[in-house]
């Protein structure tokens, strides 16, 4: 094998394990928040594949797990938790979950998505200003609390959390992410 190709090869192998390693310690984190989750609430993480995926593919903050209660009747809440994590190598900052509830997730383009928006719930943006930072490696959690509007109809809805950064400056175009769907009912 000539000297290049095997160079390139274990370079290869190495971000392999790399991501590998750090897939393990992203499910580690996913599967404390899954074993603290309520009886009854409903909860999804991303697998290994999943997350080597996400690491191979953007090098930025992505959204590793959500948890929320499944149900909730007309004029109550659900109760919604988000983890992101920032892979990179360096600090991130301006980070902003964007909740909502329509049929956007199967819509591929961000701006047309971010308008199917059911009007009757609430649209919701944390944390407050500056965002959330998280440190190179870093994990964090944001817990938001949808009111269901009184006269809502019985059905499942379709909640949305769009990941975004905004500009360093704030006065220039923010960055989206990654987004994730969670389904909810109204008995």
């Amino acid at each position: 094998m000539p000297k290049k190709t095997k160079g390139a090869a274990e370079k290869a192998a190495g971000l392999k394990r790399e991501r590998t390693a750090k897939a393990k310690s992203i499910l580690a984190e996913i599967a404390k928040y899954k074993n603290a989750a309520k009886p009854g609430d409903n909860f999804v993480g991303l697998s290994e594949d999943e997350i080597i995926q996400k690491l191979g593919k953007v090098n930025s903050p992505f959204l590793t797990f959500q948890g929320w209660s499944g149900s909730a009747p007309p004029g109550g809440s659900i109760g919604y938790t988000v983890g992101i994590h920032n892979p990179d190598p360096v600090s991130r900052g301006n980070l902003y979950a964007h909740v909502f509830i329509g049929p956007a997730n199967p819509v591929p383009d961000v701006g047309t998505a971010l308008l199917n928006v059911d009007p009757r719930f609430p649209r919701l943006t944390m944390p407050s200003f500056f965002g959330l930072t998280l440190a190179a490696g870093a994990s964090s959690t944001l817990t938001f609390s949808v009111k269901v509007p009184a006269n809502i109809e019985p059905s499942n809805y379709l909640g949305n959390t769009f990941l975004f950064a905004a500009s360093s400056s704030y006065n220039d175009l923010g960055t989206h992410l990654d987004r994730a769907v969670f389904p909810f009912l109204v008995p």
